[in-house]
């Protein structure tokens, strides 16, 4: 391949038009799977929720950009920054995008559609509202757009270039003036492993994913941030949940489950594995797991099951009276950190309903 690289770059004009595409289409898909596998694997599996996202009735508002895969089914609108949808995905409300929004072909919006800035919409894109964008509007054939649209800047109908066909077209421009050390330059810009893909604000919903009101479906992991709060009921690989989180519905996974400072589960929790609940967190239902790590300021309203036992953290508070004592445990709900001093492991596999310590 590299050989076949360094004679595009030298003899341009004695290769066959067709190899030359299919060469410097699979050096670029090579070159972006190398390097962006990690970030790929997280948008298309993961479940990611920023900090201070929250659910309402019929809105998902989001406090920076959001990423939408292909085929899920949301049954919510959504509030974001830059929000980009994947193809045959249905949003079930309204979307206001505070930038710029991209829709991928196939897919249907349940409502209307605000943009602050650019918007583009691809082939047989469905809007079952109106269509308002302050900036430029790109569409590809077929849209359709059940009440109107406004654009106040320029309106553009095409079928839009993909991304990777306007990649692969300028790799082969370069190759062919023979300024291959500019193909890899130009590879390291848009690729950059030092370069964190994913920001601290990025919402993930990923492909085939179903979120509605009564349940959150997810084929890889789920991670809650901080001071967000959700409905439905969660089922997934495994479970992170932050600090000073709100989920109403129960928890099921088939690996791990973490439940960080000073949330709230409003259902059960149910893992094949360890599930931890940290300091000052309320359980509303049953816990089961294989193990379970239970903080002493933690509470479970219902039964807890762990055939190999409970552990229990206790910090070192010895000597502390009671005034400062409850000082300290305010203030500790405030910070994530688990001062883990003492363990203690509770020996069977049933505790009794309302066990709280």
């Amino acid at each position: 391949m590299l050989y076949t690289i360094m004679l595009m770059g030298q003899h341009p004009k004695r290769l066959n038009v067709g190899k030359l595409c299919c060469w410097a289409m699979l050096y670029t898909i090579m070159l972006m799977g190398i390097t962006m596998t990690g970030a790929v694997d997280e948008i298309s599996h993961n479940f990611i929720v920023p900090d201070g996202t929250r659910m309402e009735e019929h809105t998902v508002v989001a406090s920076g950009d959001v990423i939408i895969g292909n085929g899920v089914n949301l049954g919510y609108g959504v509030i974001g920054e830059n929000i980009t949808v994947g193809e045959h995905t249905s949003i079930g409300g309204d979307v206001r995008a505070r930038s710029d929004m991209r829709v991928d072909l196939w897919s249907n919006v349940r409502g209307s559609v605000q943009v602050d800035a650019d918007a583009y919409f691809g082939e047989f894109v469905s809007i079952d509202g109106k269509l308002l964008v302050k900036g430029n509007l790109d569409v590809g054939n077929n849209v359709k757009i059940a009440e109107g649209y406004t654009a106040k800047g320029w309106i553009v109908v095409r079928n839009p270039l993909p991304m990777i066909t306007f990649i692969f077209l300028y790799l082969v421009a370069l190759l062919q003036i023979g300024r291959a050390e500019e193909v890899n330059k130009a590879l390291d810009e848009l690729f950059s492993e030092e370069d964190s893909p994913l920001s601290e604000k990025l919402m993930i919903i990923p492909d085939h994913a179903r979120v509605t009101l009564t349940e959150i479906i997810i084929p890889g992991a789920v991670v809650i941030h901080n001071d967000c709060r959700l409905f439905g009921n969660i089922k997934a690989k495994s479970v992170f949940i932050g600090d000073r989180n709100t989920i109403f519905g129960s928890i099921r996974t088939d690996h791990d489950v973490h439940i960080g400072v000073g949330s709230t589960i409003d259902g059960e929790i149910e893992s094949k594995r360890e599930a931890t609940i940290s300091r000052g967190s309320h359980i509303m239902g049953d816990v089961e797991a294989n193990e379970v790590v239970l903080h002493e300021t933690a509470r479970v309203d219902g039964t807890i099951r762990a055939p190999k036992g409970v552990i229990q953290i206790r910090d070192e508070t010895d000597g502390l009276k009671d005034e400062t004592l409850r000082t300290y445990h305010c203030f500790s709900l405030l910070f994530s950190q688990e001062v883990f001093s003492v363990g203690s492991s509770i020996d069977g596999d049933t505790l009794n309903p309302g066990y709280t310590n």
